[in-house]
């Protein structure tokens, strides 16, 4: 699969130190695949068709909007989004023609035009799902972007590799387990048998100094998750398995902790709550369970805003 470019299109005077700070992130993450400033072109060079080319090679487009994006105007006092020859507005236009993905991003406060404020080759960016950065949050927040991207992309984060399978590493703990009792059960008893041949030997007259009898001690309790109060998820350590309506599939470790926060392999953690089959996961979405497989758990889940399939299996 061949990797994905992303373009970043945005107004200097509207947005210049989001775009800067946005493409150093991006590219730490993507390398030598995001694009941004077309406005260098050569004198003579068909600017129309350097955008075309150069937006067209890439498989999304981030469009950031700050609160001036749709009002700046030119030394001539015109709006830049209604001029013909305007960057901004050809590059996004590009994108919406060529049906590809369109990611807003708002900045500074800003909120997401309405139809009727665009031109009408934009008018379809009114109808894109926009995404917030803020300063207070900023790493968070193009955290999410990334996700989002990455999702897009279908270029998931690789996971590290355990250096068993866990098939396998199961089956060799519940073979030891097994092993150990059959062998605590052989010693409880050959015990037994010892100490009765002893009271036999004895004699068992009532002159006779009483033999103490020994039991076999009681089967000790399967160790089960049981939840930590009434109405809350049972706490443990969990094996989360996604699936997007891309087909595309991702899988995490997740801790579920008896003091009332979690903990994943994804790098979100927080507080948790569970009700109604429903369990709330701080800064990072909500699963609702709808039935069980096994020892585990299915349903559907809503992680970082975008909706996925639910398994949730111990391990």
């Amino acid at each position: 699969m061949s990797a994905k470019n992303i373009f970043i299109c945005y107004r200097r005077d509207d947005a210049e130190g989001y775009a800067g700070r946005l493409y150093d992130r991006l590219n730490a993450r993507f390398p030598r695949r995001v694009f941004m400033d077309v406005t260098g072109i050569s004198p003579g060079a068909d600017f129309s068709r350097v955008i075309t080319d150069t937006v067209g090679s890439c498989h999304v487009l981030i469009a950031i909007i700050g609160r001036h994006w749709t009002t700046v105007k030119d030394a001539s006092n015109r709006r830049r989004l209604d001029l013909a020859d305007d960057y901004v507005r050809h590059e996004i236009a590009t994108a919406l023609y060529r049906n590809i993905t369109v990611i807003p991003v708002l900045v500074r406060g800003a909120e997401m035009p309405s139809r009727e404020l665009l031109p009408p080759d934009l008018a379809a960016l009114s109808t894109r799902n926009a995404l917030e950065i803020t300063d207070g949050d900023f790493d968070h927040d193009v955290h999410r972007l990334i996700e989002v991207l990455e999702n897009v992309c279908g270029e998931p984060r690789p996971l590290p590799t355990s250096p068993t399978q866990p098939g396998r590493s199961n089956c060799l703990v519940f073979a030891i387990i097994g092993i150990l009792a059959v062998g605590a059960i052989v010693f409880v008893l050959f015990l037994l048998g010892l100490i009765l041949s002893s009271s036999q030997n004895n004699g068992g007259g009532t002159g006779s100094t009483p033999q103490p009898i020994y039991t076999a001690p009681s089967q000790e309790p399967t160790l089960t998750q049981q939840p930590a109060v009434a109405n809350q998820f049972p706490v443990g350590r969990w094996r989360l398995q996604i699936a997007a309506v891309d087909g595309s599939e991702n899988t995490f470790d997740v801790d579920i902790l008896d003091d009332g926060t979690y903990e994943s392999s994804s790098g979100h953690s927080g507080n948790y709550s569970y009700a109604a089959s429903t369990l709330e996961l701080q800064s990072w979405g909500a699963i609702t369970f709808q039935g069980r497989s096994g020892n585990g758990y299915v349903g559907l889940g809503m992680l970082n805003g975008i909706p996925f399939s639910i398994a949730l299996m111990p391990r």
